[in-house]
């Protein structure tokens, strides 16, 4: 019988957790915990084949103690808290779900974008105020303008399909380099991460957390991005300092930023980039739509019936 844990459901939507328990608890033994702390994570999941995780930090030291341990499944796109080398020097095979919500993710990258260029809050704010005729926010038009990409996966590529559509040029930074060959129809130009910073109009951060990209938009970073520059954050909070961003913000040395990530998650309810009228911030929320949650669902439960098959499917 499979021995599968979930280590970690406290941030989980419920409904959709339920979904999960039950599908799982036909394929084998089926345990899970609101949290496992590091400490305790060898204890909980000794006799476990299938480990899933979400945010949960799983180590090398978790993995050798782990005998019985044979497929890692991290229940999310991003997966920095899983130690994949050390997976794979012993034996562990690690999946992750890389694209259960990217056409939602794409849609939110676009309304932060359309948000920082229409103001579309502030004026209805203004409107119900009396503001009609008083509203000076002027519309900018992004048709002409550059969108710098930092990665060029899935969601990478539908938000650039949408602002080609947009009439916007697109820059792309790549972790290939940018004199690799790619094979694409996209009508994009891949640049190295200086030229992608002098020349875009707007910024959008779409890659994953790794040694290379870890605070990638730093102050020598931001330094070399125009005054008029837009940066969008749907990916992880890692990917940015948050206090050089907090100080090119408040010198107005970019003009703007929005934020579905943070470094820290929930933020201090003091965070600094809260104090700043140029920083728009959601709650992590790119993801959270009913068709992503479902595909999320029915993706997990595929990859443990992969893994019974032999037929392990979204392998890191």
């Amino acid at each position: 019988m499979l021995n599968m844990i979930l280590i970690d459901t406290e941030k989980l939507p419920k409904k959709n957790y339920f979904q999960i328990e039950a599908r799982l608890s036909l394929l084998g033994n089926f345990k899970s915990y609101p949290n496992t702390s590091i400490d305790v994570l060898v204890d909980r999941c000794i006799d476990a084949e299938v480990i899933l995780v979400n945010k949960e930090i799983i180590n090398e030291a978790h993995i050798k103690a782990l005998p019985n341990l044979k497929y890692i499944v991290v229940i999310a796109t991003g997966y920095d808290n899983v130690d994949i080398a050390a997976a794979k020097k012993h034996g562990v095979q690690v999946s992750n779900l890389p694209d259960y919500c990217g056409i939602t993710v794409a849609q939110h990258t676009i309304a932060l974008l359309l948000e920082l260029t229409n103001h579309i809050g502030m004026v209805s704010s203004s409107v119900k105020c009396g503001g009609w005729f008083e509203t000076k926010a002027k519309i900018l038009e992004l048709s002409g303008l550059t969108l710098g990409v930092f990665g060029f996966g899935n969601i990478a590529k539908r938000v650039i399909n949408i602002a080609l559509a947009l009439g916007m040029n697109v820059l792309v930074c790549s972790s290939k380099g940018a004199k690799a060959k790619y094979n694409t129809d996209l009508t994009v130009k891949f640049v190295d991460k200086d030229e992608l910073l002098q020349n875009s109009d707007v910024i959008s951060l779409l890659c994953l957390v790794n040694d290379q990209t870890r605070d990638i938009i730093d102050k020598a970073a931001l330094q070399l991005m125009k005054p008029n520059c837009l940066l969008i954050n749907t990916s992880r909070g890692a990917l940015i300092n948050e206090d050089d961003l907090y100080e090119a913000l408040s010198k107005r040395q970019i003009t703007a930023a929005a934020l579905d990530v943070l470094k820290e998650e929930p933020p201090k309810v003091d965070h600094q980039l809260f104090s700043l009228e140029n920083c728009f911030i959601t709650p992590h929320n790119a993801w959270y739509s009913d068709a992503s949650l479902n595909c999320w669902v029915n993706q997990v439960e595929s990859c443990v019936i992969g893994y019974e098959k032999n037929q392990l499917i979204y392998l890191l």
